[in-house]
């Protein structure tokens, strides 16, 4: 019975993240569009650059984006000899399927059947997950990624096998080519992975987090070395980190990615003077990495736009640190409310799927409470990762689309928050149905 359920929920996500794969989307998203061209020009041209008819002026450079789903679905766009979206679109559906039965394995870990099935039945009909299907996005790659490095982490750990170490390694190796902020939180997880360590000396529990490193340098290190030959200087993943970090870091948009250039333009109205400013016409259709080249170019001369925009982003922060302590706190704070309680899409904009949204973010943590209690590694790795991927978007940009990526471990842990309040509340529903003794 468990595995006939089992399988209907795994078929049932399957089936609409493929036919959504199929269909596609009439409202295809910039970054969407930004990769498909890169891998355009990684199969038919050779380069690692934007590709294809319809470029608009304003594209930013390739480097800014993660190398991983670019050389996936160039790989696929070469193989198939057809710069087809549709077939790149369907095997990456078939790959975010696989984060079904991936949760399903960590929930019955947890708390058993019920638990599992109650996770996998999250991850297969959360509408975001199906939706994005529709076009060519990092999250829903990344999020099956991750939570087999997370799985395979505990499993090794368990068993002490070096060759599970790499290949969660290896796991999270790839997660941070498709996602960059992962290769800070692989350095948590190993970090945590050997402190919290089994008893031993120092020296031998830390083997399993070298495996680990090793296993993800295995597919970083490539990339790197030609960052390094390319650019002539070291690059691990993309160039793309200062504009996140000025954007992350400018107070005056309270948070808030979309406004942050009609503060900056408010702030510095002499931006829209520049030529490049002005050859849109109105502000408000200027693109955010226009209006920060020129932003670098007026403040920090003679410095890649890359590098200038970072040590922006680090001053606004060291500035707010010092002069307006409390406004920053404030500031992050609600930096990470709209990571986690926002949602994405048209999920959360009616009130019953705030009210879906919210009740899985609160299983989530009951179910992250008795991980503790039952699987104290388990809850301290899966919750540090929750906070590492949390602090990445609060001090960078805090889109919820990078809840996305960490949502099947999500419903995991919300699925053994919902089985074990079914069963409580179950409890108290037999302890009330029984007859009461008369004296």
């Amino acid at each position: 019975m468990r595995l006939t359920v089992l399988f209907l929920i795994v078929f049932a996500g399957l089936f609409l993240r493929v036919d959504s794969a199929w269909k596609g989307t009439d409202e295809n998203l910039p970054d969407s569009q930004a990769y498909e061209r890169i891998a355009i020009g990684l199969a038919d041209h050779g380069v690692y650059e934007q590709k294809g008819s319809a470029i608009p002026p304003e594209t930013q450079p390739a480097s800014n984006y993660a190398p991983g789903l670019p050389l996936f679905v160039g790989a696929v766009f070469a193989i198939t000899g057809s710069d087809s979206a549709r077939a790149a679109r369907i095997l990456l559906a078939l790959i975010a399927s696989l984060s079904i039965p991936l949760a399903f394995m960590l929930g019955r870990r947890l708390a058993g059947d019920g638990a599992g099935l109650a996770g996998a039945a999250l991850v297969a009909f959360y509408p975001t997950l199906i939706g994005d299907s529709g076009m060519i996005l990092t999250e829903s790659l990344a999020g099956t990624l991750l939570i087999g490095a997370v799985l395979t982490l505990l499993i090794a750990r368990e068993g002490s096998r070096a060759s599970l170490w790499v290949l969660s390694g290896v796991l999270f190796g790839l997660t941070a080519m498709v996602r960059p902020e992962y290769l800070g939180i692989l350095a948590v997880v190993a970090l945590v992975s050997w402190l919290v360590k089994k008893p031993g000396s120092l020296s031998r529990s830390a083997m399993g987090p070298a495996a680990l490193i090793i296993g993800a340098l295995l597919i970083l290190t490539p990339w790197t070395a030609r960052n390094l030959f390319d650019e002539g200087r070291l690059i691990p993943l993309t160039t793309g980190g200062g504009q996140t970090l000025f954007a992350g870091s400018f107070l005056p948009s309270g948070g808030d990615p979309q406004k942050v250039l009609p503060a900056l333009f408010e702030s510095r109205p002499e931006l829209l003077d520049s030529p490049k400013v002005r050859a849109f016409g109105n502000p408000s259709a200027v693109p955010p990495e226009i209006a920060f080249e020129v932003l670098a170019a007026r403040d920090m001369p003679g410095l890649e736009t890359d590098v200038a925009l970072t040590r922006m982003g680090r001053s606004q922060y060291l500035d707010a640190l010092t002069g307006r302590p409390l406004e920053l706190a404030a500031f992050l704070g609600n930096k990470a409310h709209r990571i986690w309680w926002r949602g994405r899409s048209s999920l959360t904009d009616n009130l019953p799927g705030k009210l879906f949204h919210w009740a899985v973010a609160a299983l989530s943590l009951i179910g992250l409470a008795v991980m503790f209690a039952r699987r104290r590694f388990d809850a301290i790795l899966v919750g540090s990762i929750f906070i590492a991927a949390t602090a990445v978007g609060v001090i960078l940009i805090a889109s919820p689309r990078r809840a996305l990526v960490l949502w099947p471990l999500v419903s995991s842990l919300a699925g053994v928050g919902a089985a074990l309040t079914v069963a409580f509340l179950a409890g108290l529903l037999s302890d009330r149905g029984r007859p009461v003794a008369l004296p």
